[in-house]
Formats: C-alpha cells, sequence, structure tokens
C-alpha cells in the first residue's frame, strides 16, 4: 500500500504528454579532477491523473556531460487500488499488449523523455517534439519489473547518442529537461507475453505515474 500518500503542495499543470508540473527542481552539483560536472537532482512522482503526490522525492536523477542516470524509488500500487490501460493503448504502429488485468505480482515499465533543447519546444515539451526537431526530443525504456515487494524500485541509464526508441538519441544531458513515467501491465503473464510486458509501452498519460518534470539546473 502507499506509504506517504498526501495532498498536492500546488497545484500541478500536466504537459501534453501528461508528465506533471513544469517547476525547476534544486540540485547540487559537483566537478572531478577533470572538470566534468555531476548533477543529483530529486522530484516528487505524482499520482495518476496529475492530481497529487504518490511519493516525495520518489526519483533521483544524476546527470553528467556523458549520460543521464535513473533511480526510481516508490511504495508497490496495490493491485486493483488504481486506473489500468487496456491492451489497445499502445503508441502507433505497435502491435497490441496483452490483456491487462489487476493481480499479484504486477509488471511495471519505466520510461524516459528527453528533451535536449527545451527552449525550442513547440510549447511545453511534449509529443510534437520528439524525433528531428528543433528540441531533439528522445523516448528510451530505462527498465521493466515484476513488482513481488511492497517497494518497487527501477533504474536505468541512457548515454550521448545512445539509440532511442523514438528520436535522435540525448545529445545535451546537462541541459536537457526531463521526464519520467512508471507505466503498469498489470498481473505478470507467462511466455511471449510476458515478454511483451517487460518490454514494450502501455497506457496514455493519465493511466502513468509520473514525476515532476525536472528542469536543467
Amino acid at each position: 500500500m502507499r506509504q506517504q500518500p498526501s495532498t498536492p503542495r500546488r497545484r500541478l499543470r500536466a504537459c501534453a504528454i501528461g508528465l506533471a508540473a513544469a517547476t525547476a527542481i534544486a540540485g547540487s552539483t559537483i566537478a572531478d579532477a577533470h572538470g566534468r560536472h555531476q548533477v543529483t537532482q530529486r522530484a516528487d512522482v505524482l499520482e495518476q491523473g496529475f492530481e497529487g503526490v504518490y511519493q516525495r522525492n520518489g526519483v533521483k536523477i544524476v546527470r553528467t556531460d556523458h549520460s543521464i542516470e535513473v533511480d526510481w524509488k516508490v511504495p508497490t500500487p496495490e493491485p486493483g487500488s488504481y486506473e489500468y490501460p487496456t491492451g489497445d493503448m499502445v503508441p502507433p504502429g505497435a502491435p497490441p499488449h496483452p490483456d491487462v488485468v489487476a493481480g499479484y505480482p504486477e509488471v511495471y515499465t519505466l520510461w524516459l523523455f528527453v528533451f535536449d533543447h527545451p527552449e525550442l519546444c513547440s510549447d511545453m515539451c511534449n509529443s510534437d517534439d520528439f524525433g528531428d526537431t528543433p528540441a531533439r526530443g528522445s523516448v528510451y525504456q530505462l527498465d521493466g519489473e515484476i513488482a513481488r515487494r511492497h517497494v518497487l524500485r527501477m533504474e536505468g541509464k541512457v548515454r550521448l547518442g545512445q539509440s532511442a526508441l523514438n528520436g535522435l538519441g540525448l545529445s545535451n544531458p546537462l541541459g536537457a529537461e526531463i521526464h519520467v513515467a512508471m507505466a503498469p501491465h498489470g498481473t505478470a503473464l507467462h511466455g511471449d507475453d510476458l515478454i511483451h510486458q517487460l518490454n514494450n509501452a502501455v497506457g496514455i498519460p493519465p493511466l502513468w505515474f509520473a514525476s515532476e518534470i525536472i528542469l536543467a539546473p
């Protein structure tokens, strides 16, 4: 069950891809002996629909001049306590997802959306800015997990030029705008269906658990 339910500290504005509030997140910066920078930032994870906070500081971002690393740690949602997507809620051109039903254990995937030049986004950075656009938005799957414990932790790291599922690939880790989201896939299935759950997208933005938008430091 959730460990820290609460009311929002401020009104949260959802952008067009649904990933939370446009708000600066404080961070700390250090430099190594070679002058390379490392910035650590933390942000809240929001409820479905982005109306409140699900977990304070549930996501940690570590930026360097060559990578972005994500550490996601939240209470595992209780099966049946939230709204589920349907199997046909997939990106354009993707095959249908297996049926999504409540049960135990459930599958979750973690996704990273980065916009290398957020000042060039069409409005708020959103799906219009993915691909070969001035903002250079890219999409990555970071992790997939069968949630058998009370605490759900996922993590991943993206490096300069790493191939993206959509987009040209990360090129400005210290200056990018970052959105992170967790997609629920329902009860863990078997065989090819489980492989599909762990390695593909499902759902629409209001059904994801998303972080606050993490602006460049």
